[in-house]
């Protein structure tokens, strides 16, 4: 049976996620000598969000279950730097800067399975790549949205927009402002308005949207990615420590579960 196959459905996801409640939320596999210490975490860019203390109390106790096994953390969204402290690593990067932070403190290999933007649009050429774009950028601005930031609206998509220049995937679209804000108005029916809820826009357990369809195939590949690290390196014996957004946990726990156990 295929990973994808083992997720949770999409459409059984609000009933099961009313169950958990407000995140973070755990859950753990163990059998002898071996441990998953999974934290569905909110994202949160605040050093005084209730999650930290609940974070950090859950390290340590993955650190003593497993204690002289072989060990390996899990991030969301791309290896991060290692910055100076745990405030300045939360504020740049949330929950997986602060557990690179703590893992390299101890020696822990931390990797990101997380496939790219830019490795998801080659994945699925059928998708036209401004509409991959527009649920990333949709993803965006629901993060500035919930962090409530005051950084400069304009220019926090003036940043957005220079990260992915970078890439030759993208090649031969205008990283503009004001083209982005077209894209939107093109592909959701109406102009760009930050009084708009944008986590619904691009939620990949919804429907109603064109963006809600693709976020749901690029959302379905990314927990693929994720299952099948964890099942790769469970199978290799390492004890794990795995740290994604709330939403993955409920989404893989089935799968994880099955293989796992």
């Amino acid at each position: 049976m295929e990973i994808k196959d083992l997720l949770l459905p999409r459409e059984k996801y609000a009933e099961v996620s009313q169950k958990y409640g407000s995140s973070p939320f755990t859950f753990e596999i163990e059998k002898p000598g071996q441990v998953l210490f999974y934290f569905g975490a909110n994202h949160s860019k605040d050093p005084n969000n209730h999650q930290y203390p609940i974070l950090r109390e859950y390290w340590a106790r993955f650190l003593k279950t497993a204690e002289g096994w072989e060990k390996v953390v899990l991030v969301e969204g791309g290896l991060r730097r290692m910055e100076e402290s745990e405030e300045l690593a939360i504020t740049r990067g949330t929950e997986a800067s602060l557990v690179t932070f703590l893992a390299n403190k101890v020696g822990i290999p931390v990797i990101s399975p997380d496939p790219s933007l830019e490795e998801l649009a080659e994945q699925f050429p059928e998708i036209p790549k401004e509409e991959v774009l527009l649920m990333r950028f949709i993803n965006r601005l629901d993060s500035y949205q919930r962090n409530n930031m005051t950084e400069n609206f304009e220019e926090e998509i003036e940043r957005w927009c220079n990260d992915r220049r970078r890439s030759d995937v993208w090649a031969g679209i205008d990283f503009s402002p004001a083209n982005l804000k077209e894209i939107y108005k093109r592909i959701v029916g109406k102009g760009l308005d930050m009084n708009d809820n944008m986590n619904q826009l691009a939620d990949p357990n919804r429907t109603g949207t064109r963006i809600n369809e693709v976020a749901t195939i690029l959302t379905d590949a990314r927990e693929v990615s994720i299952v099948s690290e964890i099942e790769k390196q469970w199978k290799e014996g390492k004890s794990i420590f795995a740290v994604f957004g709330s939403g993955h946990l409920i989404a893989q726990r089935p799968a994880l579960e099955k293989l796992l156990i």
